[in-house]
């Protein structure tokens, strides 16, 4: 049996190196040049744009989901909670590819418009670091409330991402991670 000349992996590298280049408005034709393939290669694998981008997004969130998890993988919960806050940072320097599809899509829309061959995968993607954030935000917080639960969203998450956003498409400042971190230390300790 041949070896498939074009790979799903190798159609979602070219994809995303044509994100980084042009936005979410990158056309079938521009990946399959990048690529050198024809473009029905592209839809062989993927059944539409939207597909290939959205299996682009899942591949780079998940990508991204193994460093964050790993990250808060610590006994101290307050010190786990700001290694995923800089986690954020170091993912979007190391993995500018990944991180730029990232934002391609907010969550709570596409699990409204994904279609319907990614639709699973995309409602299911943020279970882990939902499940993880809640125990620590128990760990952290002696008695938890809803706003525990938020304030560490927001220090792990959130802040973080929204501090690393603007520089996603260029270079990521070298005092961005210890910003990072003293944010989302002072945004943790609104808790206590």
């Amino acid at each position: 049996m041949a070896l498939a000349k074009f790979t799903s992996d190798g159609i979602l590298d070219a994809c995303a190196e044509e994100v980084l280049a042009n936005g979410g408005d990158v056309r079938i034709a521009d990946i399959a040049s990048r690529l050198g393939a024809p473009t029905g290669s592209i839809y062989h694998r993927f059944g539409s744009r939207q597909e290939l981008l959205v299996r682009l997004w899942l591949r780079s969130v998940g990508r991204f989901h193994v460093d964050y998890l790993a990250a808060g993988d610590q006994d101290d919960p307050e010190r786990a909670l700001l290694a995923m806050a800089e986690c954020v940072v170091a993912f979007s320097r190391d993995h500018q590819l990944d991180a730029v599809a990232m934002t391609l899509y907010r969550h709570s829309r596409l699990v409204l418009t994904a279609p319907e061959s990614c639709r699973e995968d995309v409602e299911n993607i943020n279970v882990g670091i939902h499940d993880r954030l809640a125990v620590l935000a128990e760990r952290r917080y002696e008695h938890t409330t809803e706003r525990h639960r938020f304030l560490v969203r927001l220090a792990a998450a959130e802040s973080p991402y929204g501090l690393v956003r603007p520089y996603l498409w260029n270079s990521v400042p070298a005092s961005l991670p210890e910003a990072v971190v003293a944010s989302s230390r002072a945004i943790l300790a609104l808790g206590d």
